[in-house]
């Protein structure tokens, strides 16, 4: 088995990266350049179906799309306690929330992140990103109300815990990014220290916010409802 993973730094790479290195799969890294990636887009290109970024070589199998890159690599039997057996009652819940934790909250950051995607605008943009981080906090209340406690699922760790932090470190720009919310906290701070973790950011040169730290609960409660209050 031969793996290698393309990536561009600060891309979502960074999710099937933490997910290789958790379950110990040996792997190559290789950083594809900007200048390179605008040169790309032919349909009929190898891993360069798209200028999307990550792209993963499996021998002669090439995978994009990060979610399909995840669940592919879960399908290796190294990683497969990273997720519950495909058609149990666990498995079905870890499906449901790695399609919700794409389709929504990653989607609401990308929207803060890169307004200028969607209009060219630039009041425009403001209300983009000020509707985002609406969309982002009730995302929070519906994944902290349906998470259990240290884990993501009941079952135990998976790569939804790694999807979850690394969204996380993607929000630390928003008013209320995603580790204030209590049992979110709690999940993201165990991941974030997992040797695999840091491995990954190391490797790719990037840091944990240094302003992650998380105040006293009450005073968050009290912010969260302020926020949604206006």
């Amino acid at each position: 088995m031969s793996l290698t993973l393309h990536f561009a730094r600060g891309s979502s790479a960074t999710i099937p990266h933490a997910v290789i290195e958790e379950a110990g799969l040996p792997y190559d890294l290789k950083e594809l350049q900007s200048s390179i990636r605008t040169e790309l887009g032919s349909p009929r290109a190898n891993f360069h179906t798209s200028t999307r970024i990550p792209a993963l070589e499996d021998d002669r199998v090439v995978v994009f799309e990060t979610d399909a890159i995840i669940l592919h690599l879960l399908s290796k039997p190294e990683a497969s306690l990273l997720m519950p057996r495909f058609g149990s009652a666990d498995g079905a819940k870890f499906l449901q929330w790695l399609c919700y934790l794409s389709s929504s909250p990653r989607a609401a950051i990308l929207e803060h992140t890169y307004p200028e995607r969607w209009c060219r605008d630039g009041y425009a943009q403001s209300e983009i990103r000020e509707n985002a981080a609406r969309k982002l906090a009730s995302h929070c209340d519906l994944l902290d109300a349906n998470v259990s406690e240290g884990n993501f699922l009941n079952w135990g760790f998976t790569a939804l815990d790694i999807y979850l932090t690394e969204l996380a470190r993607w929000s630390s720009d928003f008013e209320l990014p995603m580790w204030k919310w209590r049992r979110l906290e709690r999940i993201i701070e165990a991941t974030r220290h997992r040797p695999s973790y840091e491995r990954m950011l190391e490797m790719q040169g990037l840091d944990w916010p240094t302003d992650a730290k998380a105040e006293s609960q009450p005073d968050w409660q009290d912010k969260i409802i302020k926020y949604w209050q206006g």
